[in-house]
């Protein structure tokens, strides 16, 4: 664990685990964190932007696949030391990353962290190097080919870790099954493209609001796939109330805005 850039912001790495049991863990973290920290007085918050002008939080998801023991993402032959298997899952999840927003940013709040400038992560790319791209390829270290792995940098802690998981894995197996090709890496800090830019080099941005985020996932088949019909109307269902009910609401910002000029 270490201090990260927010103030009272840490960062703390959970061992890798199978799906199912890393949401167990997750969800069984968050409670001990928020109990221990109650007993000495002080609130823990996993919400996503707790603080104007200070970087958010995300939770960085770690991602492997593993055949008869070993790393099915690893090749040393190719330059990124990625398999066919490793490019392909990751080119799935950058296919369907707009479509299943709403799953691992799933708060009207989450998107108050998806903005530029912050650290987190808005453009639909992967890197080796680059930490404003989506999904980030750890450095290579000889002799650590079981540690080949994608990070996909665009959940939050608030997130349900059980439909997540399970969205993630849909999105990079189709891509296996499908097998989709993965575009070029970014290793321009895309934060400092042009919109003109990025257009041309085909890059995409995730949902700007829960409620674009909303209407993109009310037309993924793989999400319904991922969470099965009931679930996945349910969601849809639930979600847009929650956005009519915040869209609906008179701000602060909105009053000291406008009410003395308009």
């Amino acid at each position: 664990m270490h201090h990260e850039v927010g103030p009272s912001q840490h960062e703390i790495d959970m061992r890798f685990a199978p799906a199912l049991e890393m949401a167990d863990h997750t969800v069984t973290y968050r409670l001990i964190v928020k109990e221990i920290a109650k007993k000495a007085g002080y609130h823990a918050t996993f919400m996503p932007k707790p603080i104007f002008g200070e970087n958010g939080s995300g939770m960085h998801t770690h991602q492997s696949l593993f055949t008869d023991g070993r790393n099915a993402f690893f090749d040393g032959d190719d330059q990124w030391h990625l398999s066919a298997a490793g490019k392909a899952f990751i080119a799935g999840q950058l296919r369907h990353a707009r479509e299943i927003a709403a799953i691992f940013a799933q708060w009207v709040n989450s998107y108050k962290r998806l903005v530029p400038g912050y650290e987190a992560p808005v453009y639909v790319a992967w890197s080796q190097r680059n930490r404003s791209a989506l999904i980030r390829i750890p450095l290579y270290k000889p002799g650590s080919e079981q540690a080949t792995r994608a990070e996909i940098r665009c959940p939050d802690p608030a997130c349900n870790p059980y439909l997540t998981f399970a969205t993630l894995l849909h999105a990079g197996l189709e891509g296996i099954e499908q097998g989709y090709e993965l575009p070029e890496p970014m290793e321009t800090n895309l934060y400092h493209l042009t919109p003109e830019q990025r257009r041309e080099r085909g890059i995409v941005s995730l949902p700007e609001t829960l409620g674009e985020a909303i209407d993109a996932l009310a037309e993924s088949d793989l999400a319904r796939k991922a969470l099965g019909p009931h679930i996945f109307d349910r969601y849809i269902e639930l979600k847009r109330k929650e956005w009519d009910e915040y869209r609906v609401q008179l701000t602060g910002w909105e009053l000291d805005r406008y009410l003395s000029v308009l």
